[in-house]
């Protein structure tokens, strides 16, 4: 169930169905990061059967009815210190920074349909982007 915040981002009420992931990201067998999706169930609802070891996110999306093709992203990093959980899940033993990223991504209508959080270690990780005019 969302909290009032998600609901809102999500434009849906606080009671809705939500569909929950939780993974670990790798890179050359070392973890990275955490994710935490949250998608409106109603978005599409085979998520909720559906085998992510076997499939993407992504690709559930677009195969949904009505297809959901997610199109663009709100995009925010900042730097904190790790929860509890995350000291655990990032196998951090020591005063490692890490970066916090939340995203709200919005379909081919400009509906949003996912939020997610991730927590990235700061010793493993680096942000960079390309700007343009």
């Amino acid at each position: 169930m969302p909290t009032v915040r998600e609901a809102e981002l999500l434009r849906t009420v606080a009671g809705a169905d939500l569909f929950e992931m939780r993974r670990l990201r790798y890179l050359n067998d070392l973890v990275i990061a955490v994710e935490h999706n949250r998608l409106p169930l109603a978005v599409a609802p085979a998520l909720a059967g559906t085998d992510f070891s076997r499939r993407s996110l992504y690709e559930v999306l677009r195969e949904a009815s009505p297809k959901q093709q997610p199109h663009y992203a709100d995009y925010s990093v900042e730097a904190r210190n790790a929860t509890a959980e995350e000291l655990v899940q990032l196998e951090i033993t020591g005063p490692v920074p890490i970066l916090s990223a939340t995203q709200l991504t919005f379909n081919q209508e400009a509906v949003p349909i996912e939020l997610t959080v991730q927590a990235y270690r700061g010793d493993r990780y680096t942000f960079r982007a390309s700007i343009t005019d």
